[in-house]
């Protein structure tokens, strides 16, 4: 019996070491320090939760932690980057996309921060940090919003400060902003289910 207490004992420790070596990823660098090419490849590479032109593309490991530790009330972080490009030429007005073309494709890499009770959207902005706070995370999920869209359904996080806020009303705020009915949010993770 003492034989096996030892040799459990031994066991335990062993796992324990293990699971104490094992690799943290390295904290990422302040916005601030980012270099200007920061590229698409290195957030892939940094673990960040990068959308390619709206839709999840990496990351997404990284935002299932952020979720459950944010969930559990106790702080976390993670890296947003969003990454656009220019679709079909032909959408657009031709003068317009001679004038536009050559700022794509756009990065823009913020960070989401939640201290146990706010979450905080900070990016920046001509070489100014802003800041966004909100209190809650939303969930939203439903089927596409128009029936010629090219996704079936969609999965998004979006950060609020009234929980009992709906995706319509959050895009009728955003459609009717002139007459002051916009409601304060920012998406933060969107998954579009596309069609087979």
């Amino acid at each position: 019996m003492r034989r096996r207490r030892r040799a459990l004992a031994v066991l335990t420790c062993v796992f324990l070491l293990a699971g104490c070596n094992r690799q943290q990823p390295a904290p990422l660098p302040p916005l601030e320090e980012l270099p200007a090419d920061y590229s698409l490849e290195q957030a892939k590479e940094d673990g960040c939760v990068v959308h390619e032109d709206g839709d999840i593309a990496s990351g997404q490991e990284a935002w299932e932690d952020f979720l459950k530790a944010s969930s559990a009330g106790k702080a976390a972080a993670v890296r947003l980057v969003n990454y656009y490009t220019l679709d079909d030429p032909s959408r657009y007005d031709p003068d317009y996309y001679e004038s536009i073309k050559d700022d794509y494709p756009l990065l823009y890499v913020s960070d989401l921060t939640f201290d146990g009770k706010a979450y905080t959207v900070s990016s920046l902005e001509d070489e100014e940090r802003l800041e966004r706070t909100f209190s809650c995370l939303k969930y939203f999920e439903a089927e596409a919003e128009t029936p010629g869209a090219a996704y079936d359904s969609y999965i998004r996080y979006v950060l609020v400060n009234d929980d009992a806020v709906t995706w319509e009303q959050l895009m009728h705020g955003v459609h009717s902003s002139q007459f002051g009915d916009y409601i304060p949010f920012c998406s933060v993770y969107t998954d579009y289910i596309y069609c087979e």
